[in-house]
C-alpha cells in the first residue's frame, strides 16, 4: 500500500487538506503524478476513489521524515504539494480490512485537520467549538477554514461508501457546534444514498450511537483496540459495507 496526501502550514501549524491511500496491483509502485491522475477531474476520482473513512484528526508524516518531531523543525518544504505519507497504524486497520480494491484508492477526511497528537483538550476544543459557531458568518475563524474544516453542509463524499472511525470523543452538550458539524456531515452522507458503516460498542446500541455519533476508533479506544479492529474487519467483510457491534 502507498498513502499520499498534502500537507499545509499557517501560523506556525501544520494541516492535512487531503489523503489516499493507494491499493495496488501486484508489484506495482505508484508516483504522486499517477495519483494526481487519478483524482484530477470528477469522472476520475468517480473511477477510482471507491470510498471515504472519516477520522477525528491526522497525524502523519511524510517518508523520510520523523513522525515524533515537529514537521516545521524538519526542513520539510512541500507544503501545498502532493507528497507520499508514512502509513501510521490506524491506517493499517483499513489497509487489512479493505479488500478487492487493487488499483483504487480510499480518500481518508478529517474532522480537524490540524496534523497533531492529543487535540481533544479543552482549551483546543472550546476554540474549534468558538470557530464552528462562526463557520456559515462572516465573522473570522482563528483556524483558516478552508484549511483546518469540511464544508460539512455542502461536502459530498467520494466513493460508494462512507465509513465513520472518528471515535467517540464528540460531545453535544459541552461543545454544540462541533456536534452539530459532525452531524451535518453524517446526515448529509445518509442523504446523498452513501453506505454508511462504522465500529460500535455492543451494550451502548446502533441507535444510540448514531444519536451520539460516536463511532469508535481503535487508535483512540487502547481499552478495545482488538475488538474494534475485529469489528471493522467485520463491516467490509460483505460487498457492502455496514455497522458491526464489538463487545
Amino acid at each position: 500500500m502507498q498513502y499520499f496526501g498534502t500537507l499545509e502550514t499557517k501560523y506556525d501549524e501544520v494541516f492535512l487538506t487531503s489523503s489516499y491511500l493507494y491499493f495496488p496491483k501486484e508489484n506495482e509502485t505508484v508516483t504522486v503524478t499517477e495519483i494526481k491522475a487519478m483524482i484530477q477531474t470528477h469522472k476520475q476520482r468517480k473511477n477510482f476513489i471507491v470510498g471515504t473513512v472519516f477520522f477525528y484528526n491526522p497525524y502523519v508524516a511524510p517518508v523520510g521524515y520523523d513522525s515524533n518531531k515537529f514537521l516545521l523543525d524538519q526542513e520539510f518544504d512541500a507544503y501545498g504539494e502532493m507528497v507520499e505519507l508514512q502509513i501510521e497504524n490506524t491506517l493499517t486497520v483499513f489497509k487489512n480490512a479493505i479488500k478487492n480494491c487493487e488499483g483504487k484508492l480510499i480518500e481518508f477526511k478529517n474532522l480537524f485537520n490540524l496534523n497533531e497528537k492529543n487535540i481533544n483538550a479543552s482549551t483546543l476544543l472550546m476554540k474549534f467549538n468558538a470557530d464552528l459557531e462562526k463557520y456559515n458568518s462572516n465573522l473570522n475563524t482563528e483556524f483558516e477554514r478552508d484549511i483546518m474544516y469540511v464544508d460539512a453542509q455542502n461536502y459530498i463524499p467520494n466513493g460508494r461508501f462512507v465509513f465513520f472511525a472518528w471515535g467517540d470523543k464528540l460531545n453535544a452538550k459541552e461543545f454544540p457546534y462541533i456536534f452539530e458539524y459532525a452531524k451535518a456531515i453524517y446526515d448529509n452522507s445518509v442523504k446523498l444514498g452513501k453506505k454508511v458503516a462504522f465500529a460500535y460498542k455492543k451494550e451502548r446500541s446502533l441507535e444510540f450511537s448514531v444519536s451520539l455519533l460516536q463511532f469508535s476508533n481503535p487508535g483512540e479506544n487502547l481499552k478495545f483496540k482488538n475488538s474494534i479492529t475485529a469489528s471493522i474487519k467485520e463491516c467490509f467483510k460483505k460487498d457492502t459495507v455496514e455497522p458491526i457491534s464489538y463487545e
